[in-house]
């Protein structure tokens, strides 16, 4: 597929910020916050915007642009889990007493790290799959892009929910505390998704005139 300038420009920053919202949830999901008495990893406030960002480019490109772009956002995160591991392997400068903090932060549960990557992977392939099944369907879903994001993204975010969940939480957590907590993921997750679905649209519409690509099948 040709690409002009502009679609260059926008698919370099569309890919920047999905590898930025993966990097950046993985380092916030080191923390479990208190939700009414439910653990909550950190990465939730920011991930969702994951799947907005993965239903403009399957939307705006095609599915193997959105395959590469998913695959980006895993290499740079693989990538920058090296890099925190072999600096925090290197020798501490005598007197800078930060050492434990740093490993601390930076050195982030294994787990945590292979589920949520393993879950971004799984569930953005799948999205993209359901997505572009319900765009060639002969559905309401082929003329409505907002119903095909989300309807799609019901089902990604139960296999992301539930491969990330148990990789990185399953036996480090009661089992009630467990199941709460990913069941909450599920809801909050898509709850949010559904909240930024009128910021969606808006871009989608924006991106689409600005691109001056075919506005048939708008929401």
């Amino acid at each position: 597929m040709k690409y002009d300038i502009k679609k260059i420009q926008l698919l370099i920053l569309i890919t920047a910020l999905s590898s930025g919202t993966l990097l950046i949830s993985n380092l916030s999901a080191v923390k479990l916050w208190d939700l009414l008495g439910i653990a909550v990893d950190g990465g939730l406030v920011l991930f969702p915007l994951s799947y907005l960002l993965g239903d403009i480019t399957i939307e705006l490109f095609d599915k193997r642009v959105a395959k590469n772009v998913i695959l980006s956002g895993f290499l740079i995160n693989a990538i920058a889990v090296l890099v925190f591991y072999i600096v925090i392997a290197l020798p501490a400068y005598p007197g800078w007493d930060m050492q434990e903090a740093y490993a601390a932060i930076f050195g982030f549960s294994p787990r945590i790290i292979f589920g949520s990557l393993t879950g971004f992977v799984l569930s953005g392939f799948l999205n993209n799959y359901l997505f572009v099944k319900m765009k060639q369907s002969n559905s309401y879903f082929a003329k409505s892009f907002i119903a095909r994001a989300l309807a799609s993204s019901v089902f990604a975010h139960i296999l992301d929910s539930a491969t990330f969940e148990f990789i990185a939480f399953f036996g480090v957590l009661p089992f009630n505390e467990f199941l709460a907590q990913a069941v909450f993921a599920y809801v909050l997750g898509l709850g949010i998704e559904f909240i930024l679905s009128p910021i969606e649209v808006a871009i989608e519409k924006v991106l689409k005139k600005w691109l001056n690509t075919p506005a048939q099948q708008n929401a």
